[in-house]
């Protein structure tokens, strides 16, 4: 992978290296995984249903996996929208998940050209 583009997109490479203990295989791979899945569709679906635990219990999960593989980008945006769906407030939580899919759509791209 195209280091430079991932880290053009918000990946901070050199930490996710450090975390998975210098294996960039793997870290690249899950990064594969991320691009290629949407997995930010069940937290809209939560949200669109109001659905808070289900919403609670996706966001969390992409909070840890966005920090986990270093996207920046993610994570800055998944953060406030956890804390919003932890107290129940479903607006600002959908506001925020239009920018999360932004985001998430910039930082796919660049992860499938740094594939190439």
């Amino acid at each position: 992978m195209d280091r430079e583009i991932l880290e053009s997109v918000g990946i901070d490479y050199a930490e996710a290296e450090e975390r998975f203990s210098g294996s960039t295989e793997l870290f690249e791979k899950f990064l594969e995984e991320m691009a290629t899945m949407n997995v930010i569709a069940a937290l809209q679906k939560a949200l669109t249903d109001g659905d808070v635990i289900n919403a609670f219990s996706v966001a969390h999960t992409l909070k840890g996996n966005f920090g986990n593989l270093s996207i920046k980008p993610l994570y800055n945006v998944i953060t406030p929208l956890v804390e919003a769906v932890r107290s129940e407030n479903m607006l600002e939580a959908q506001k925020l998940y239009i920018e999360l899919e932004k985001e998430y759509e910039a930082v796919t791209e660049g992860i499938r050209k740094a594939i190439k």
